[in-house]
């Protein structure tokens, strides 16, 4: 019985350099070639650029979303005190070109920031080219500040040590924070030297290297103490998946050999069935009985096994693939697998949770609901994550979701990724479909 495995995703497909693609006429051999390798050179170049720049600004997932989040509320507060005191003492504003300028740079950070706010209400991901653009904006609106306060001893010049933490707490590579610490730190110099003037009787220079050399100490200090995190962080999950190596193995073990016997006896007894008598139902009722719960024990024992594959590395998709197979082989249920969309680098608790949801839904099928086929889709959609499994067999009662703890299982594991739960059953006989809806973040 081979199971199916249907990929919805759409290739796009790029002719060969060979082939002409425009119809003004043949270009010269010697030129073609020299077009095309000088365009494979400029796309290798700009990958080597795009793999150096995602390596330079990487940053945790985790830090990166708290940091959105807690930068977007922030600006959402500057906007609101910047409107506030513009409404309440309208006088001191819009005196000067600079004050305008601010005015209208205000207008960029409120819609980019709106939209960030957006996107992290939608669960939708945030990258660090998001981050960066609007630590920009805040640099810029800093010096913008700084000028139009006119004086050397204003204090707007202290929230470049705000914005400077923030960056520095979600960017890891010290060179990086280095470099935009240099960056913000030459602007102020400039700013403070021409725009403003310092006064060298009054020992102004002395002033503004040391808020220089506050700034280098700020994020040496904050990226010192999340490498220390970062370090804690890694040796805890290095615990965790030798653990999940030590289970893996144990239950590698386990099926090696109690599996395989309950295997041996799960045939033994569908041999028996079929060698029964029909008159003595009730013995042929309980051989049946006992050869599908050999089998439910058989297929319980390779859960581990391949939710082991996850801590591996593997891809969600190719895991529930090859656990959909094992299903098929095992509950002699004919299986069918849809992928749509390309898998993005996911975290191992929303692989394993996934995997969970859609093992206790194949579980259901074959034990409750006796179907007789099955489907398992696996939507990769641009902000969220679509798992369904979909059975034709006896359907759900009224009651079901207050018996047993499988149906409260996967709502539990679907809320802590903060998606949804959803089942579909039109009634007895008509088939039941779970629906786990979870975004990427």
């Amino acid at each position: 019985m081979a199971m199916t495995l249907r990929s919805e995703s759409v290739s796009a497909f790029t002719p060969m350099s060979g082939e002409r693609l425009s119809s003004a006429g043949p270009m010269p051999e010697a030129r073609e070639m020299a077009r095309g390798q000088g365009a494979r050179g400029i796309a290798g170049r700009a990958r080597v650029v795009r793999r150096w720049m995602n390596q330079a600004f990487r940053a945790d997932p985790a830090t990166m979303l708290f940091a959105a989040r807690v930068s977007v509320w922030i600006r959402w507060l500057v906007c609101l005190i910047a409107l506030a005191e513009l409404a309440y003492r309208p006088g001191l504003w819009l005196a000067t070109d600079l004050e305008y300028l601010f005015l209208f740079l205000l207008v960029p950070l409120v819609v980019f920031n709106g939209l960030v706010h957006y996107r992290l209400l939608r669960r939708r991901p945030v990258t660090w080219r998001w981050l960066l653009f609007l630590s920009a904006i805040d640099v810029t609106l800093i010096t913008v500040a700084v000028i139009v306060g006119g004086e050397f001893h204003h204090l707007a010049y202290v929230t470049y040590f705000a914005a400077l933490a923030l960056f520095a707490a979600v960017f890891v590579s010290p060179r990086v924070c280095l470099l935009w610490t240099t960056a913000v730190a030459v602007t102020y110099a400039v700013v403070s030297i021409v725009a403003i003037g310092l006064d060298m009787e009054a020992g102004q220079e002395k002033a503004l290297l040391a808020r220089v050399g506050a700034m280098y100490c700020i994020v040496l200090c904050v990226s010192l103490i999340g490498r220390f995190e970062r370090a804690r962080l890694r040796k805890v999950m290095e615990r965790e998946r030798a653990l999940q190596r030590s289970r893996v193995e144990l239950s590698q073990a386990i099926h090696d050999t109690a599996a395989q016997n309950a295997y041996m006896v799960s045939m033994g007894i569908h041999r028996a069935v079929k060698m029964a008598d029909d008159s003595d139902e009730k013995l042929k009722l309980t051989l049946e009985a006992t050869s599908r719960l050999s089998k439910a024990t058989v297929w319980e024992l390779r859960r581990p096994i391949d939710e082991g594959r996850l801590f591996e590395g593997r891809e969600l998709s190719r895991v529930l693939w090859s656990h959909a197979e094992t299903f098929e082989q095992v509950a002699s249920v004919p299986t069918e697998v849809i992928l749509n969309g390309k898998e993005p680098p996911l975290a191992v608790e929303i692989r394993s949770s996934l995997f969970s949801i859609a093992h206790n839904a194949l579980t259901n099928a074959f034990i409750h609901a006796e179907a007789s086929k099955v489907k398992v889709r696996l939507d990769f959609e641009d902000d969220r994550i679509r798992l369904s499994v979909s059975d034709d067999g006896m359907g759900l009662p009224e009651d079901y979701a207050g018996r047993g703890r499988g149906f409260l299982g996967m709502r539990t594991e679907a809320e802590r990724l903060g998606g949804r739960l959803i089942v579909e059953s039109v009634g007895p006989g008509q088939g039941t479909t779970v629906i786990c809806e979870t975004p990427y973040g």
